[in-house]
């Protein structure tokens, strides 16, 4: 009999986008990158679509895409982030699904996702029904299939979860062991009683349900995960690979299946390099003879279930007492000291109760213009995949319950986007963790407010009072927070962008006109404009200002408006903008007399100012999050380089009391090693940075920071150098012929790794070197000897191996 090995990863990231903007903000907790989505993508996402097999030697035998030989689900707010901004990652894993058809009899690898990874059992059933046919849709719109399988966030289950499963035609889903209650031989055994992790988990399993409808169930081996998500089972792949395949009983009286499921984050992430140990345990099982790869729908084809089982209520994987994670101070946390999660409840009760408030308005005003809310919602998936005006408006003739006016169609995408949010405030993160001032719970509460402003310009009521009284009751484990309503005005409202803060973030960006301050708005807003004067637009200016008209529209719900603004910079980091509909009234009260306009804000007459925008001021805060960083990285540099040369001054005078010290063997003063390391650095980042790096001036400077005992800041230098190959990696791939390039690159890898054995990550440069080989073979084949030379010599540099090279 035949031994099975199926490998799951639940990869998955929280929706991080701000609501208003439908983009992630940076969030500082993940730098040096922009965000965590971008931070696990580099770490662990894009690593497992192309890890490396080493050598003897740690040179790159081969690259693998490990998705295309096990099982895996993505989640399909992760996949949306990774269409746009990681495109070559989200292509290799749909390039994997497709492998993975071929390799395992049309069964693809990919499994679906609840659509925001809802805790199922907690949810109402018509909630249960649209985060299920959201995530069918989604998958089917990017995996180009209808799913087999589909995940549930937490494995959190119920029965009437199963029953909406399977009526939406999904045939299994994954569950941990200690899930399972009592089964039986098929079709009529005695039920016996498995609880305490006793089931048999090589196997698949049929869960007959109260409809007369049933579900097939595979129970993943519970020790062999827990040994992988926190055993050390990842330190060696071979090893990984040797556990598979003894942990099911040979020869055995039929055939069997080993497998396991962690968080699929374990595989980089978590465990650096655990890609690599699942690429060398997949590769190992499936060019040896003692067990076959596997899919869970190829394994359930050929092995339907011979046994029955019930599932035990209300449980999930990562809460031992069911689903209390999710609305309780059950004790499961991730060991913060000091930390409770009495907010937990609240935090719940209080969005039970906007849902609630959400849903009754929902049927009452969408009732006016559709014929079928709810059924109206849950195709709503098409929408939100497919913004184009084409496809909203066959959602609209599909679902209207008479021609509507485009003010009604107006108001019934902000009905929608109400929906949208009530779905994305119910994210498991929010409750997963061990404070409810984390970036998880504020997110979900940033759904919550962007639902609770919507209904405000729909219907002008506003719950944002109750709200924040329900709120109150969950209390912060940080002293200065208090609790949930504190939170909620701190951390949540300001996140909330309106069109005149738009308007505003618009005239004011428009003071540098070469600043590219709209790019964080596409795909979620229009914005044209025109200005009807400026003066002193330069960067030297510190009295610049600029007047005119700006159009913004909401590409989700259609709803567009304009205004006048006038903006005025004042040097430094003071930049102020009024704005002002764009009334006829207002337009010749304000662009009618524009030197009036700007001499009044020249001489701050804050009065005229009031009278002709009323309060609507913004300053330099209210430009949009990721704009301002790079504006004020603007607005500083020229401080920053003066401070920098005041700095080099100074380290030049005291050079010779730096070497003399250094001869003495004793340290320099701290502030002067602190100026000299700003210093190095400094040098170091920019010397990268030129056209053509004058590679002897930064070999002097590293050398200096070697000689004279100076700690430089070594990961700024490692992520500029990255980027810095990465993009001459990029010109290599578009001209794989050009030896000049190649030979600059060596010689930076020689001068970093081999003189002064630099710590830096190859990752992507080898990536692109691979598919440059791949992609341009024919032609570097037939190329001149030198050509070919030079391209060997720099995948020997990015430590490929003989046998990987052309």
């Amino acid at each position: 009999m035949a031994r099975y090995v199926c490998v799951h990863g639940h990869f998955y990231q929280p929706p991080r986008e701000n609501p208003w903007l439908e983009a992630v903000e940076a969030q500082e907790s993940a730098a040096p990158w922009h965000d965590w989505n971008e931070r696990i993508t580099s770490e662990c996402y894009r690593r497992n679509a192309a890890s490396r097999i080493l050598d003897d030697e740690k040179n790159i035998r081969k690259i693998c895409n490990n998705y295309s030989r096990m099982s895996f689900n993505m989640g399909p707010t992760l996949l949306s982030w990774m269409k746009t901004m990681a495109p070559l990652c989200y292509a290799g894993i749909l390039a994997a699904d497709a492998a993975g058809r071929e390799r395992f009899s049309g069964h693809g690898p990919a499994l679906a996702q609840v659509y925001s990874h809802m805790i199922m059992p907690l949810a109402l059933r018509r909630d249960k029904e649209t985060q299920v046919k959201w995530g069918i849709e989604d998958f089917k719109s990017r995996f180009g299939r209808a799913p087999e399988g589909m995940w549930l966030a937490e494995t959190a289950v119920d029965t009437e979860t199963l029953e909406v499963l399977a009526e939406n035609g999904v045939l299994f889903t994954l569950l941990a062991p200690r899930q399972a209650g009592e089964v039986r031989r098929l079709p009529s055994g005695d039920w016996q009683d498995v609880r305490g992790e006793r089931i048999d988990t090589s196997r698949a399993w049929r869960c007959d349900l109260p409809s007369g409808k049933n579900i097939s169930l595979f129970f993943y081996d519970g020790v062999l995960s827990q040994a992988i998500a926190f055993g050390g089972m990842l330190n060696d792949g071979g090893y990984y690979a040797r556990r598979l395949i003894d942990a099911q009983p040979f020869p055995a009286p039929g055939d069997t299946l080993s497998h396991v499921a962690t968080d699929g984050e374990s595989y980089g992430h978590h465990h650096d390099h655990g890609d690599m140990a699942l690429a060398y345990c997949l590769d190992s099982i499936d060019g040896g003879h003692e067990a076959r790869l596997t899919v869970y729908g190829e394994f359930l084809e050929n092995h339907p279930p011979e046994y029955a089982v019930r599932i035990v209520e209300n449980s999930s994987w990562s809460c031992v007492h069911g689903v209390e994670r999710w609305r309780g101070d059950c004790g499961c946390s991730n060991g913060t000291p000091g930390c409770n999660q009495k907010w937990r409840a609240p935090l719940r009760e209080a969005l039970d109760w906007l849902r609630d408030k959400l849903a009754l308005l929902f049927e009452h005003e969408a009732g006016r213009y559709l014929k079928d809310p709810w059924a109206a919602r849950d195709d709503y998936i098409r929408v939100i995949l497919d913004r184009s005006r084409k496809n909203v408006e066959g959602w609209f003739d599909a679902h209207r319950a008479h021609l509507l006016t485009m003010e009604e169609k107006v108001r019934t995408l902000k009905l929608m986007e109400v929906q949208r949010s009530a779905m994305l405030m119910y994210t498991s993160c929010g409750w997963f963790f061990d404070e409810i001032s984390g970036l998880e719970s504020t997110q979900i509460l940033r759904y919550a407010a962007r639902a609770i402003s919507l209904i405000h310009e729909l219907t002008g009521l506003d719950y944002n009072l109750e709200f924040s009284r329900l709120l109150a009751r969950a209390p912060s484990n940080v002293p200065e927070l208090r609790n949930g309503s504190r939170i909620y005005d701190l951390l949540v409202k300001p996140a909330h962008v309106s069109f005149e803060r738009l308007a505003a973030h618009y005239g004011m960006v428009a003071l540098f006109p070469d600043f590219p301050g709209e790019e964080i708005t596409k795909g979620c807003w229009s914005i044209t404009g025109k200005t009807a004067t400026t003066s002193g637009l330069d960067a030297e200016s510190s009295r610049a200002f600029v007047a005119g008209e700006v159009k913004i529209v909401s590409e989700v719900t259609w709803e567009e408006k304009e205004f006048i603004f006038a903006a005025n910079y004042r040097g430094g980091t003071s930049v102020v903008c009024g704005v002002a509909s764009a009334t006829e009234e207002n337009r010749g009260k304000l662009l009618g007399n524009v030197d009036a306009l700007r001499s009044s804000f020249m001489l701050s007459e804050d009065e005229k100012l009031v009278r002709g925008f009323g309060h609507n001021f913004f300053s330099l805060r209210h430009i949009l999050v990721d704009v301002r960083r790079m504006l004020l990285d603007r607005l500083l540099q020229r401080d920053v380089v003066d401070i920098e040369n005041g700095l080099r001054d100074i380290v030049q005078d005291y050079v010779t009391l730096i070497e003399y010290l250094t001869a003495l063997d004793v340290e320099a003063p701290p502030i002067i090693c602190s100026a000299a390391s700003i210093v190095l650095t400094s040098d170091i980042v920019r010397g990268l940075e030129e056209n053509i790096p004058d590679l002897d001036a930064i070999r002097r400077h590293i050398e200096h920071s070697r000689q004279w005992n100076i700690s430089v800041d070594s990961n700024r230098i490692s992520f500029t150098l990255s980027r810095r190959l990465l993009q001459q990696m990029r010109d290599v791939h578009r001209s794989p012929t050009n030896t000049a390039e190649m030979d600059r690159i060596c010689d930076t890898l020689t001068l970093f790794l081999d003189d002064f054995r630099w710590h830096l990550s190859l990752y992507e440069a080898q990536n692109l070197y691979h598919v440059t080989q791949k992609r341009h073979l024919d032609e570097l084949k037939n190329s001149p000897r030198s050509v070919r030379a030079a391209f060997r010599k720099l995948g020997k540099r990015l430590k490929f191996s003989e046998e990987a090279l052309l």
